[in-house]
């Protein structure tokens, strides 16, 4: 069989791995990645992508995913990938950039040559919206205009139905954690809903607190992401959504910011965040999990990672949405206090689902609100093109009903 280089010279984290993960997608080949560094302190979310077997990778990984419906396995060595490439051909991106090991093309070269194992190299250049064979001139892959990798051109931009928003700049969700605008985009494409994004800068937004930023949205995510520094703005924006009746979906971080909105309802805004973003703070939102135990005495795992588990409570809208027992991307240390669980239920919380024998809680909502749902893993990493997450979906339901009664 044979080795599959395919070189692709960015510096644009979300693109990691893409080229190759459409060649591979393309030819029905094998998939594997090598040891890869980003600047996390410029580009806090570049390894964020969850593998399914638990653990962290390259955001840009979820390409292959996508492309693929295959999981992306954890990083590998040159020898796991010259052994797999005995059998199968087996695509490799290089970005020399991204390399942890300047020498590990020299180390697969030589090693595919000594295996007697055929060795292609493919170069990728960036034109515009598509990414092509430098030597043959033909197009691997192409962009559309929310980030995503297809194997197809997409057609133009359509008349815009709604205006979603999203915290986060603009830069951060398409060249650094690319899954959260392609989610959104999956979900319209399956409600032939057109919609524009309007993204809103957390730090901006907790120093200024202006409503009219979120006012003319029909509904606003609230993404996960590492940065703790724009956890203020986006508890902020998830407070106004709350007092506003503004659609609001939140993943990870995002459930996380929504439930201690509640909690800013509950105890007083300078009183409740969470332990994370402020380990000082009287009233944490949201604790370690490291050093505790579920009823039954089992210790929780310190990080929960890859697919997990969540038992969705009965007669929630959430239950609504998604079966009873769903699978779920998870990447998280912290977990809902449950001390102060009974508290934020008194002023209109309430828990849709939990996993590790119900000593976490994967998701909430707020009855009467007209969409107020999180979920504590990262339901974007399960959706695809022609597959969105179904939450999503009920998501851009509901901010499509918002957007038509604020328009009569």
């Amino acid at each position: 069989m044979s080795l599959i280089l395919v070189y692709h010279d960015t510096e644009v984290p979300a693109l990691y791995g893409a080229a190759a993960a459409a060649v591979a997608a393309a030819r029905g080949s094998g998939f594997m990645h090598v040891s890869a560094r980003f600047d996390t302190i410029r580009h806090a979310d570049a390894i964020q992508h969850v593998v399914a077997s638990g653990g962290l990778a390259a955001s840009g990984l979820c390409w292959f995913e996508r492309l693929s419906g295959k999981p992306v396995s954890p990083e590998a060595t040159s020898d796991a990938i010259l052994d797999a490439a005995r059998s199968a051909d087996i695509v490799v991106p290089i970005h020399p950039v991204f390399l942890v090991e300047q020498n590990i093309v020299a180390a697969l070269s030589s090693g595919a040559k000594a295996r007697g194992i055929d060795v292609e190299t493919i170069t990728v250049v960036d034109d515009g919206d598509t990414f092509r064979d430098v030597s043959t001139q033909s197009v691997l892959a192409w962009r559309d205009r929310f980030g995503r990798i297809t194997l197809i051109k997409s057609s133009g931009k359509p008349p815009t139905d709604l205006t979603i928003g999203i915290v986060g700049a603009e830069t951060d969700h398409h060249d650094v954690y690319p899954a959260v605008l392609a989610c959104l985009a999956d979900a319209a494409d399956a409600l032939s809903l057109a919609i524009d994004i309007r993204f809103i800068d957390p730090v901006e937004f907790a120093r200024s607190d202006d409503p009219e930023t979120l006012r003319d949205l029909s509904g606003v995510l609230l993404p996960g992401g590492a940065d703790m520094k724009n956890v203020p703005g986006q508890t902020a924006v998830a407070a106004f959504a709350l007092e506003n009746a503004l659609p609001t979906v939140g993943l990870c971080l995002g459930m996380q910011t929504m439930a201690t909105a509640v909690a800013w309802k509950t105890f007083g805004r300078r009183n409740a965040n969470l332990a994370e973003a402020d380990p000082d703070v009287a009233i944490k939102t949201f604790v370690a999990m490291a050093g505790e135990t579920d009823a039954s005495g089992m210790s929780l795992p310190s990080h929960r990672t890859g697919d997990q588990t969540m038992e969705t409570m009965a007669n929630t809208y959430l239950s609504e949405v998604i079966s009873s027992v769903a699978p779920v991307r998870c990447n998280h240390r912290f977990r809902l206090n449950p001390t102060i669980v009974p508290d934020l239920e008194t002023n209109g919380l309430r828990v849709s689902a939990r996993g590790l024998s119900g000593a976490v809680v994967d998701a909430i909502e707020v009855p009467g609100h007209v969409f107020f749902m999180g979920m504590q893993g990262h339901p974007e990493l399960s959706s695809r093109s022609g597959a969105p997450h179904p939450l999503i979906i009920a998501f851009l339901q509901a901010a499509t009903r918002n957007y038509q009664s604020t328009a009569s």
